[in-house]
């Protein structure tokens, strides 16, 4: 019986179409996120290729002159040697009450530190003078304790302007880890807000890369990738911060500081909104345009 092959046209059920899935799009928004903080766990992983780690790079930027002076005022509160310490703060600092408040500093050392280390430094310049902020983190055996100074440099002259001394239940370090475990409904809301925007904004985007629509998609593309009226959210302390005139892309960023925590941006996606309001009416305008052919000579 003879057999033969005949060319059958296979029709395309529209009920069976792929369709980007809501679910596929926050797995991937989710692993996306993960991704991005990796770092928390290691962040002197970015750093080694360029021959860096944290404490390194944060030392070359810092100003060793304004260290030194935040370390030896820590050594004169140990030794209480305070008419030494209140020659370097700004008369704004001087009070009656000055030496009561340094002694009770120097009492929030519990004993001999067995390592310090700068972790957080910041300067301010101006026209005629320049602040620094420092924050110094001292390891004792049973705690940790910062110790944060903000010294204000005019004319070749260092003053104090701001000290504290803040007890710690554990190093900054293990404190700002981008972490899971044990956080609280303000850090998972923000988690899931956060997985909630990145999976819409990618969903537009893809609708827009298989729209046709001609040039114009190329700027849709970029509006997408915008939003504005910025959440951000610490993720260490769970606070959160709103900034209404802020515009970012992507709607979703995630960054840290060398020893800082970890802060989550989250903007509203304006971009994609309103090409998901409009997508249909610009697909029906590039296909009703007319299409021209070149003139014949």
């Amino acid at each position: 019986m003879p057999i033969s092959l005949a060319a059958v046209k296979l029709q395309k059920n529209p009920s069976t179409r792929c369709r980007p899935r809501w679910a596929d799009w926050i797995l991937l928004s989710s692993l996306l996120l993960w991704v991005l903080s990796l770092g928390g766990c290691d962040r002197d992983s970015y750093l080694r290729p360029f021959g860096y780690d944290r404490a390194s790079l944060l030392k070359r930027n810092t100003p060793q002159d304004d260290e030194l002076l935040a370390i030896g005022c820590v050594n004169l509160l140990l030794q209480g040697r305070y008419e030494e310490i209140e020659s370097h703060l700004a008369p704004s600092m001087k009070n009656t009450e000055i030496r009561d408040t340094l002694s009770r500093m120097a009492s929030l050392f519990p004993s001999k530190p067995i390592s310090i280390k700068t972790v957080d430094a910041s300067i301010v310049r101006s026209r005629d003078s320049s602040s620094t902020s420092i924050t110094l983190e001292y390891e004792f055996a049973r705690g940790w304790l910062l110790a944060q100074f903000v010294i204000q440099t005019r004319e070749g002259v260092k003053t104090i302007n701001g000290f504290h001394v803040t007890p710690i239940s554990e190093s900054v370090e293990v404190m700002n880890e981008f972490t899971l475990a044990n956080k609280g409904l303000s850090q998972y809301a923000g988690l899931c807000l956060a997985i909630l925007v990145l999976s819409f904004d990618l969903y537009a985007f893809v609708l827009c890369i298989r729209a046709k629509m001609g040039r114009k998609k190329w700027g849709w593309l970029i509006l997408i990738s915008i939003g504005a009226f910025r959440l951000t959210l610490n993720w260490t302390t769970g606070q959160w911060f709103f900034t209404p005139l802020a515009i970012q892309g992507p709607p979703v960023m995630m960054y840290c500081s060398l020893y800082g925590p970890w802060m989550v941006h989250i903007v509203v996606p304006l971009g994609a909104i309103a090409f998901l309001l409009r997508r249909r009416t610009l697909a029906a305008k590039v296909a009703a345009s007319p299409i021209q052919s070149p003139a014949v000579p």
